[in-house]
């Protein structure tokens, strides 16, 4: 039986249990869908020379749209700027954050000279970053540096129509009919009832992240999550309100399940209906689709080309499981509790290989040598994991190479130069439980269980891997030495526990 078939049959079971099969929140292997996640972006200086992020958002349908766009810095997930974004039909939307100014201790800045209405309107100097969520909020940092990196998020509210639609539709200039129209105080669109729409999805977008005076560019797709929403949000200005807790309460994953008393695992794809806490419910639904037991990537350390490693881990919704205002306990799948000038370490693990472990002898129940490893923690809602094996060209303090974030988790692998890594989350509260799930077991196309409660193991985690080359060779490089940068997205491993019946 095919994927499809198997989200159907699943649609169809949980429909039946009152969840509509269009309420179930995934992540979209096409790019496209109603929320985009940029896992990463970052304005730090390396050797002295500031990085620029640009930003593209693209509206595939011929429906004008409303969209909330967030940033958040990458300590806690506090919101540094937040606006409304009118997509006319086909529309492409860019914008660049850029340092606010040459020091270190300044701010993030966004700028952007495109046609597209936002609310409020963007200044033709750009718009700096704020600290006015985390000041004196929970001892990370209250300066404006702390803007520098982290995330951002972009939710698609409502389509548009009738007058809505009409001002901020391209005209044959180029340039939207009237962005006064929909610039209100508040945000609110006026006659919701025939201005707004159900969303529809179809935005993709992509994050470049470039060094011009390095001559480094590293680009990444936005994380796509779609049928996050089967109705409409009233757009609002002023507040946290517009977020990933909005959603609906159900999500279609794809996961390997272990099959009753067998000890093989099957990949099935499951509608999973979350009711377990009402504030957290669609933030559960959220969550699922990016649940991992571990993330895998390479890494790459030579000497001879004086290369480094970053990988990205951002955890989009971790916020939302701690409230340090009130210290509350974490709950589940975050667990750890917030500590003032941490933040919420949880415990990692992480095992690493050189190129030549997959040629060495079996010895028993492992390979030989054993591979080493170390046990430490993340800490942020953004971490960058920051690869050093001793050469002179790593770095060895709390700053990492490719990127220059000061959010890292330093990993030290020895005298590996080069070879691949697994960071496992090994925390034993490190799970979410669905309320209602429902399955199609598939083995040799035959349905042969139903799940009738399930467990995701692991923490809701994206990001990428990237990585630096340096070319020295003298005359080959008129200005600064060549330099050659890539990313590529992490892999992963999921899991579930189940009862199958």
């Amino acid at each position: 039986m095919k994927s499809l078939q198997k989200k159907a049959l699943a649609a169809a079971v949980v429909a039946a249990c009152g969840v509509g099969a269009a309420e179930a929140v995934y992540q979209n292997p096409n790019g496209t869908g109603q929320v985009l996640i940029y896992p990463y972006y970052t304005v730090q200086q390396v050797g002295g020379k500031s990085m620029n992020t640009l930003i593209t958002v693209v509206n595939t349908t011929t429906r004008a749209k409303v969209a909330k766009v967030r940033f958040r810095e990458g300590k806690a997930s506090k919101e540094v700027l937040d606006f409304l974004l009118f997509l006319s039909p086909n529309d492409v939307w860019t914008a660049a954050v850029v340092p606010a100014d040459a020091t270190e201790s300044s701010g993030g800045r966004l700028l952007s000279f495109d046609k597209s209405c936002t609310n409020p309107a963007i200044p033709a100097g750009g718009v700096d970053f704020r600290n006015f969520e985390y000041k004196g909020a929970d001892g990370l940092g209250d300066g404006l540096d702390r803007t520098r990196e982290g995330y951002l998020e972009i939710l698609e509210l409502a389509t548009l129509r009738g007058t809505a639609a009409t001002a901020v539709t391209h005209n044959s200039l180029g340039v939207p009919n009237n962005c006064a129209a929909v610039r209100t105080a508040n945000g609110a669109i006026s006659d919701p009832t025939n201005n707004l729409g159900v969303p529809t999805g179809g935005l993709s977008g992509t994050g470049t992240i470039i060094n011009v005076a390095q001559g480094s560019d590293i680009g990444y797709n936005a994380v796509a999550l779609a049928n996050w929403k089967n109705s409409t949000t009233t757009p609002s200005l002023g507040t946290e309100s517009n977020n990933l807790s909005e959603g609906d309460a159900a999500s279609l994953v794809s996961m390997t399940l272990p099959l009753g008393s067998s000890n093989a695992e099957v990949p099935v794809t499951i509608l999973a209906a979350f009711g377990g806490t009402p504030s957290l419910d669609a933030v559960d639904a959220v969550s699922s689709t990016m649940m991992a037991t571990s993330v895998i990537n390479e890494y790459v350390l030579d000497a001879a080309t004086a290369s480094n490693t970053d990988w990205v881990l951002t955890f989009p919704t971790r916020h939302y499981y701690h409230d340090k205002e009130t210290d509350s306990p974490s709950t589940n799948p975050f667990t750890a509790d917030f500590l003032d000038g941490e933040g919420v370490c949880e415990p990692i693990q992480i095992t690493y290989f050189n190129r030549e472990e997959a040629g060495a002898v079996a010895q028993g129940s492992d390979f030989s040598p054993a591979p080493p490893s170390e046990v430490s923690a993340v800490c942020y809602e953004s971490t960058i994991i920051s690869f050093r094996s001793g050469k002179s060209h790593h770095p060895t303090g709390l700053t990492s190479a490719v990127l220059g974030s000061k959010n890292i988790t330093p990993v030290t692998v020895g005298t590996f130069d080069n070879g691949w890594a697994e960071l496992a989350f090994t925390g034993s509260d490190s799970f979410l439980d669905a309320a209602i799930v429902d399955s199609a077991a598939v083995t040799g196309g035959s349905i042969v269980g139903s799940v009738v409660g399930s467990r995701f193991r692991g923490l809701p985690v994206t990001g990428f891997m990237v990585r630096s080359f340096t070319n020295n060779t003298a005359g080959t490089c008129d200005v600064v030495p060549c330099q050659y940068n890539a990313s590529f997205g992490h892999k992963y491993r999921t899991k579930m526990e189940a009862s199958v019946d």
